[in-house]
């Protein structure tokens, strides 16, 4: 797993599918205008919104940027203070833009060890346990197959 958590904005419109963003850069504008990092087209955003900023434990944090119509984060305003964002958060940006705060969980692929270099790895073989009911008998068996 990376050493710093990773993170996605899924930013939802009305009428349009969510789109997923991976968070990496230290500073992430929102807005309407194109010079943000994320654009939101929604008439109720200001065109320079509010950004995500990263924290020093590789979170995020939110503030509003003077916004028209505001930033609510889990249904509280915003009033320019940075707020800290956790897994789940949700935004809404104006009135119906709205966004959710997601922490990225990665899965990757096992790898398997590989084949050992002759003489590196140094095995204890012990022999199998011997029921010693099944020995007396199996002994007896070879017995009576001689005898006869």
């Amino acid at each position: 797993m990376s050493s710093k958590p990773l993170h996605n904005l899924v930013v939802e419109l009305p009428g349009s599918p969510p789109r997923h963003y991976l968070l990496s850069a230290a500073t992430i504008r929102l807005g309407r205008v194109e010079g943000n990092a994320i654009v939101v087209e929604e008439d109720a955003v200001s065109a320079r919104h509010c950004e995500l900023r990263r924290t020093a434990a590789g979170g995020y944090e939110v503030r509003d940027l003077g916004s028209t119509n505001g930033t609510r984060l889990n249904g509280e305003a915003l009033s320019g203070e940075a707020r800290e964002l956790h897994d789940g958060d949700n935004l809404l940006l104006g009135i119906s833009a709205k966004a959710r705060f997601v922490r990225v969980h990665e899965i990757r692929d096992r790898i398997e060890p590989g084949p050992s270099a002759a003489g590196s790895v140094t095995m204890r073989l012990e022999r199998p346990a011997i029921n010693p009911v099944a020995a007396a008998v199996a002994k007896a068996a070879r017995d009576r197959v001689k005898s006869a």
